[in-house]
């Protein structure tokens, strides 16, 4: 599944539609530009993941050469520091 400048997993279509308009807003201007590997909102992990943060939510995604980046999960940010 596309939504553009993104791809996202089947297991991160429900936590995606859930989110509120301005939290998709921001995700998609985040992989948008170039801020998607700014530090102050992405943080790679050590599997060559990404967590960035998206409002009150921390996404994790993956990026394959030459695609899309490719949405894996979406957390409340409290959910993430447990």
């Amino acid at each position: 599944m596309s939504a553009g400048t993104y791809k996202v997993s089947y297991s991160a279509l429900a936590q995606l539609a859930l989110l509120p308009a301005a939290e998709k807003a921001e995700l998609t201007r985040l992989f948008s530009s170039s801020d998607m590997h700014q530090p102050e909102l992405t943080r790679a992990t050590s599997d060559g993941r990404f967590v960035s943060k998206v409002g009150s939510k921390r996404v994790l995604w993956r990026r394959a050469a030459r695609q899309k980046p490719e949405i894996l999960s979406i957390v409340d940010q409290s959910f993430a520091r447990a």
